[in-house]
């Protein structure tokens, strides 16, 4: 098992059409999300206004939930989608057209050619085989065989097992995974 602890000063920042958008992290090594070349991205972004548009993603699958404020977001002949700060994780296609009412800071996970999940995790999370992301919204401590892992508000550890085991958390953490 590796793992890599990832801070503020690690992360890449971007705009898009509606605020900025943070790359926490990005699978495989090289890929380049502005050509959708890659399998796995994990992100923050900051939805500045009160109306936006997602950008279309063909084949990717995202993963989203406010870390801050809160926001409405619809889909064509879909009910709409009500989501508060570290609500449960919403899974939608990335290329149907996501329109947004409410301004925010989200995180998303996206999967393209990969199968994943996210969720939020309280005491314990669970590494799967593959990559697996922790997101502290909070300072927390993440415990992974033994060894602590101190998290900032905002730090993300990357864990890239080949076995499970469970990971023991003091406090609410944002939980991502994919099998690549």
């Amino acid at each position: 098992m590796k793992s890599l602890h990832l801070t503020e000063k690690d992360y890449k920042v971007g705009l898009w059409s509606g605020g900025s958008t943070t790359e926490l992290f990005i699978w495989p090594e090289g890929a380049d999300y502005a050509r959708r070349e890659f399998t796995l991205r994990v992100s923050s972004a900051r939805v500045d206004l009160e109306e936006s548009d997602f950008t279309p993603l063909m084949g990717v699958t995202r993963y989203i939930t406010p870390l801050t404020g809160g926001f409405t977001l619809t889909h064509p002949g879909c009910a709409p989608v009500v989501m508060g700060p570290l609500a449960e994780p919403y899974r939608f296609s990335g290329e149907i057209p996501t329109h947004c009412v409410g301004k925010a800071t989200d995180f998303n996970l996206m999967l393209k050619d990969a199968e994943g999940i996210m969720d939020i995790c309280r005491g314990s999370a669970p590494i799967l085989p593959g990559i697996t992301c922790l997101y502290a919204p909070d300072s927390a401590v993440v415990t992974l065989e033994g060894k602590a892992y101190p998290l900032s508000a905002g730090d993300s550890l990357q864990i890239f097992a080949e076995a499970s085991c469970c990971a023991g958390l003091t406090a609410p953490v944002i939980h991502c995974h994919a099998n690549v």
